[in-house]
């Protein structure tokens, strides 16, 4: 629900059991005091009363575990909310620098850049380590699409702008590239009556070939169609074409179906061919068919056909012209034997019928696409489900570090939005002509390609060799129109601003914050999981945690923790509750008229989650690395107004979508739960044999 709060919040009351016997002795050193009843002031837990931790929804006092410095959190309290440069981040790394893509020069860029602001913000350590090279780059240029319209005299005129995508990793145009619609054919006769018609033209797939996948499958058929088209155009490349196959309904009536063999004789190059007919017979007897020597050129429809008494006769036109042919059909087999008009000798045809490996729908897709490759389309336009098109990858995982130009291929296929594809699809069905030009600007570099992690400290003063980490993945998908916002450009701001607040404000944790951007990502965890794979085990023992920031441009609502962890962690998260206020969102929650939302609505606490034995809620992102590594990690709550799958790996993952009030909400409890899980007594407690689930 884009329009509303997300994060349902609950009146005040006081927990029972052991986390009430903690906050009841005591509130932690979090940089302010409780109240004192005797001066006549609110001592409840909340806003204008005690300070106060939030714990599964319910405003409680704050459990009595030494956190941070009190002067070092209202510094970094004033410097996040008055001072905060969370957006001017997030504006030079989406709009300046742009999308950055796994191995292309814009996320580069990006490592780069963010390793220079961590440097001239005093960090220490700071490195671009590399992680893996990859073997192909890919940058995606300007790109663009419309739908054209003719006139009388030929003269195009643009009548719709296109919003689309196309897989990274695949081929684009050499300059705007223009051509009539066609609408792909799906059977064999619609295949024949487009013959001819395919040179240069953009082939329009129907989102309901092949069946609904959901949203998530149009990507998964892209890369699929990809590399089949890849396969086609390797194998006729090498002479190897696919012969016609038969449709998978096919009668078991002895006659319906492909009849496979050769021909003999004595016109025939070499003296032997391959000899080819698909025949089908209607229930009243008659048969309808084609036959051919597809290696010498032709295949046409035969005329005249009848099948009586085991005797299939019918005439075959031929380029020598029309042969009249009788063919015995016996078990599935046939063999007849023809005079030469010239009287040079017999031609002999012996076919078997392919009952048992007839072609399935997929075996005809392909043959179909074949032919259409063999007359060099444009390419081919997709529909998305809906006005998001989203982008993905010819491959998948590691596979994508080690694609070759091969894998590149030669055929465009566009994506684009269900609405477009309607319009387009409506003027076809009523027998207009439509046109359509694409300028797809793709480059590709060789490798080695450098991958990188990008990585800060702000050392311990007194167990360096503990570790917090703060972190995000800085890549993105770059699909036009997309800069890489919400997936993940806001975490990226947010780890950023978390390191210079606490570097402005001269913060001396006890233990080490380390801050991270990871690459690779949206292809996997791949340079998360890189990192945890290189640490020892000792090295593995000493993180305390690793705070993780992937959820777009809502604020840090709260974590999931295991019970033994929520103590630590409300504590260490209490001194952002109350500070952070929207009026936006106060506004609409009072409007919903819930009595549940009280004098809290449109603050923007931060609330633990106890999960009892489960660590890890979201496995979706670079903190999942670190619990599959027993190390506790945490993926923020993001509470808020704002609508993640709008944005989420599409075309509208813009810089409008971010909100900056909750920006700088999350900058600035990033800030201080790191610094206040480094200042602490112990290391955050862990779970024994802890489980994995998704929420």
């Amino acid at each position: 629900m884009p329009n509303r709060i997300l994060h349902t919040f609950v009146r005040f009351s006081v927990l029972t059991g052991p986390i009430a016997l903690l906050a009841a002795a005591g509130c932690g050193t979090n940089g302010s005091s409780a109240a004192s009843a005797s001066n006549g002031m609110n001592t409840e837990p909340g806003p204008g009363g005690a300070p106060y931790a939030v714990i599964d929804g319910q405003a409680v006092q704050v459990p009595n575990i030494p956190m941070g410095d009190p002067a070092t959190i209202a510094a970094i309290l004033d410097e996040g909310k008055n001072r905060n440069q969370v957006m001017d981040h997030l504006h030079h790394l989406c709009v300046e620098i742009g999308p950055r893509l796994t191995a292309s020069s814009a996320l580069e860029e990006a490592n780069l850049w963010s390793a220079n602001r961590f440097e001239a913000w005093g960090l220490q350590n700071v490195e671009n380590e590399v992680w893996e090279n990859a073997t192909l780059r890919f940058d995606r240029g300007p790109s663009w699409g419309r739908v054209l319209e003719a006139d009388d005299e030929g003269a195009f005129t643009e009548v719709r702008e296109l919003e689309f995508t196309t897989l990274s990793w695949a081929p684009g145009t050499d300059g705007p590239s223009r051509g009539r619609v066609v609408r792909m054919p799906t059977t064999m006769e619609e295949l024949e009556a487009t013959r001819g018609s395919l040179e240069g033209a953009w082939v329009l797939i129907s989102p309901y070939q092949g069946g609904r996948e959901g949203i998530r499958g149009v990507g998964r058929a892209m890369a699929a169609r990809h590399v089949m088209h890849a396969e086609l155009r390797q194998s006729m490349a090498d002479g190897e074409t696919m012969n016609l196959p038969a449709p998978s309904d096919f009668p078991n009536d002895g006659v319906s179906g492909v009849w496979t063999g050769t021909a003999t004789g004595p016109a025939i190059p070499n003296g032997e061919t391959d000899f080819i007919m698909t025949l089908r017979m209607a229930d009243d007897g008659t048969v309808t068919g084609q036959a051919g020597l597809p290696a010498m050129g032709f295949t046409t429809t035969i005329l005249d056909a009848s099948y009586s008494d085991g005797i299939l006769a019918f005439v075959w036109p031929t380029p020598v012209g029309d042969r009249p042919m009788t063919f015995p059909l016996a078990d599935g087999m046939t063999k007849m034997e023809a005079p030469d008009p010239g009287g040079n000798g017999v031609y002999v045809f012996d076919a078997v019928l392919q009952q048992e490996e007839r072609a399935d729908p997929d075996d005809i897709g392909r043959y179909i696409a074949q032919e259409i490759l063999s007359e060099g389309p444009a390419g081919f336009l997709s529909s998305s489900r809906d006005e998001r098109v989203w982008t993905t990858s010819v491959k998948r995982g590691m596979d994508l570090l080690n694609l070759t130009r091969a894998d590149v291929g030669r055929d465009v296929e566009v994506n684009i939005r269900d609405s477009d594809y309607r319009w387009i699809n409506s003027d076809l069905a009523d027998g207009q002509d439509v046109f359509v030009e694409f300028d797809l600007s793709h480059s590709f570099a060789d490798g080695p390609i450098p991958l990188y992690n990008t990585i800060a400290e702000i050392p311990g003063t007194e167990k360096p060799d503990e570790v917090v980490i703060v972190c995000a993945h800085i890549d993105s998908w770059n699909g036009p129109g997309s800069q890489g916002v919400l997936d993940n450009g806001t975490g990226t701001a947010v780890t950023l601003e978390a390191a210079r607040i606490l570097a402005a404000v001269g913060a001396r944790p006890k233990r080490t914050i380390r801050f991270m951007l990871w690459t690779g990502e949206e292809q996997g965890l791949l340079g998360a999981r890189a990192y945890v794979a290189s640490l020892s085990e000792e090295e593995r023992a000493k993180i305390v945690a690793c705070l993780n920031d992937d959820g777009g441009t809502n604020y840090q609502g709260g974590y999931p923790a295991a019970s033994v962890m929520v103590p630590y962690l409300a504590a260490a998260s209490a001194p952002t509750n109350g500070q952070f206020f929207s009026q936006i969102d106060h506004d609409a929650m009072l409007a919903d008229d819930n009595p549940d939302n009280d004098a809290r609505a449109g603050w923007m606490d931060v609330n633990i989650r106890d999960t009892g034995t489960y660590i890890n809620t979201h496995r979706g992102s670079d903190h999942a690395a670190f619990n599959e590594a027993g190390i506790p990690g945490f993926y923020s709550d993001e509470v808020g107004r704002s609508n993640y799958r709008f944005g989420w790996h599409t075309q509208n993952d813009r810089i409008d979508l971010a909100i900056e009030e909750y920006l700088v909400q999350s900058a600035t409890n990033a800030a201080i739960v790191a610094y206040n899980l480094a200042s602490a007594p112990e290391m955050l407690p862990r779970v024994t044999g802890q489980q994995d689930r998704d929420d």
